[in-house]
């Protein structure tokens, strides 16, 4: 039972499991990728009786993108540190992810909210307005970059 099996891979030297910290990089590669995709999709959308309105996602990047550097910066340390000195850059990338969840949901909730009760969109005829597909990129972009660097150094040891 406390043998491992033929099939496992060789305990690593210093402790980190590295398909761990490859997981990681593709995490945090992918969310890297979002933020930088997502000024190049309209960024809200709003619909009137004569056609749809798309405003541009350069609007998000101004916001998205210090927000994604900073967190990248802090998980890239929590990703390449190992053993007791990245236990207070994996909680930093916990906190980071905490705060851009509510931070980034929040705003986005905010400004929907203002829009849908804009009094002279609603003269104009709005129908409907929306985040296009740049916000929900570059949101999705800010939460998958700390998360990144909180994911844990090896797996849980078998409880069974």
């Amino acid at each position: 039972m406390g043998t491992p099996a033929a099939s496992d891979p060789p305990p690593h030297p210093r402790g980190v499991d590295p398909r761990w910290r490859r997981l990681g990089s593709a995490v945090l590669l992918a969310g890297v990728l979002a933020v930088a995709v997502a000024p190049l999709l309209p960024a809200w959308r709003t619909v009137y009786p004569d056609g749809t309105q798309l405003k541009s996602g350069a609007q998000v990047g101004w916001v998205a993108v210090p927000v994604a550097l900073v967190a990248a910066a802090v998980a890239t340390v929590s990703l390449t540190r190992t053993g007791p000195a990245r236990r207070p850059w994996r909680e930093a990338s916990l906190g980071l992810l905490i705060a851009n969840a509510l931070t980034c949901g929040g705003l986005t909730g905010a400004v929907w909210i203002a829009q849908a009760h804009d009094a002279y969109a609603r003269e104009a005829g709005m129908l409907s307005t929306d985040p296009g597909a740049g916000t929900w990129l570059a949101l999705l972009g800010c939460l998958l970059i700390p998360l990144a660097g909180t994911l844990p150094t090896a797996p849980r040891p078998d409880t069974r």
